[in-house]
């Protein structure tokens, strides 16, 4: 047996290291020698006040997005004025963190954290391919609820006949199957024969290569093709607001022009605004993990024992991202918190819920922006 492997042997605190490594092929305790020394491996690197921590925060952020991704399912689900094309991509992307709070987090906790220690590297394989497959699937959705923003606000009058109930089925069922097919090629493409350690590391169990192609065609093509699609949104936002003050000016009075704000246009726009807000959340939440999953392949001879602690907190705060969006939909739609209220209310009773649920947007305004609303699309038409 190599020293650096009878190191790692004597330094492990795991009752059930010494007999793993003692049944370890030869050869694979040879190619052991090929990486850096290391002091320990997985959760064996964390304290034990590191480990109560994470797992702290891991019990509240599940609880969070169990909540809030309830209330949005629930919401689009009983309220028919929500289930437009735009909000069953949200619900869709909903029963995702809920699936991610469900599984992935308790399986991070039960593996990453070493509950389950003696986890063989297959195993550990399969968890990651599971959070890998959730992971997947919230890039995803939030791509194509940003295509559905960029036809919403570019072709509003083709976009009704373009995104039927039909096709907005075909797309979720399209990024399942597209996710699932990515997230098997982790059996084919992996580290389970070079899998030395004493603990299961979650990513590293991953081949270079694999996570450098995930990286590449699910992170970066998705912020490439949402950041074109939300640039085009801003351009015709800027070029409505440019459409509306000639409105102003060309009418005699401001009440057509004013109404216009209510219009499916403005909802448009401020349904655009919030998801934008949504996919900013996003990068801040997943830049860092998406570069965590490939600093060993651009910093050389990178040791995985010093950056464990750093590899669980870029995914906790991307775990994170979950429990913001039902708070961002809460603070910028009333029908999404009259929405919220009435499903609290079944819970909690309480006048405060009844209260925001009851609120209503004002009629007379509503008849005003529905009668002008052809109208000013039209004439937005002829000033364009």
């Amino acid at each position: 047996m190599s020293s650096q492997s009878s190191q790692l042997m004597d330094e492990c605190v795991d009752s059930g290291c010494q007999q793993r490594f003692s049944n370890m092929p030869s050869e694979v305790l040879v190619s052991s020698t090929t990486r850096p020394e290391l002091r320990c491996a997985g959760y064996l690197c964390l304290t034990q006040s590191q480990i109560i921590g994470v797992f702290v925060f891991d019990i509240v952020i599940a609880v969070v997005i169990l909540i809030g991704n309830t209330l949005v399912i629930l919401s689009v689900a009983r309220t028919p004025s929500l289930r437009s094309q735009n909000n069953i991509f949200l619900a869709s992307l909903a029963v995702v963190d809920f699936l991610l709070a469900t599984i992935c987090i308790p399986l991070d906790i039960i593996v990453g954290l070493g509950f389950k220690p003696d986890v063989s590297p297959w195993a550990c394989l399969s968890v990651s391919a599971v959070i890998t497959t959730m992971v997947i699937l919230t890039i995803l959705h939030i791509t194509v609820v940003a295509f559905d923003r960029f036809l919403a606000i570019t072709s509003p009058f083709t976009y009704q006949q373009t995104m039927t109930n039909g096709r907005v089925a075909c797309f979720i069922a399209g990024i399942w199957l597209i996710t699932l097919v990515l997230s098997s090629t982790a059996f084919a493409w992996n580290n389970v024969h070079e899998f030395y350690y004493t603990a299961c590391d979650l990513l590293y169990i991953l081949s270079k290569g694999h996570r450098i192609m995930l990286v590449v065609l699910i992170m970066f093509v998705s912020l490439t093709l949402m950041s074109y699609w939300y640039f085009r949104i801003y351009r015709v936002a800027r070029s409505h607001r440019r459409r509306i003050a000639a409105l102003e000016r060309v009418l005699e009075t401001k009440a057509f022009a004013r109404a216009k704000y209510a219009t499916t246009l403005k909802k448009d726009l401020k349904a655009a605004v919030t998801l934008m807000l949504v996919f900013g959340l996003f990068i801040i939440g997943w830049l860092p993990a998406s570069f965590m999953t490939i600093i060993d392949v651009i910093v050389p001879d990178v040791r995985l024992d010093e950056i464990y602690v750093y590899e669980l907190i870029c995914f906790k705060i991307a775990f994170s991202n979950s429990a913001m969006n039902p708070m961002i939909y809460a603070a910028r739609s009333m029908d999404f918190r009259r929405a919220f209220a009435r499903q609290l209310g079944l819970v909690f009773r309480c006048a405060c819920w009844t209260k925001v649920a009851s609120k209503r947007p004002d009629s007379r305004a509503s008849d005003i922006n529905r009668e002008v609303s052809a109208a000013t699309l039209s004439s937005t038409v002829r000033l364009n």
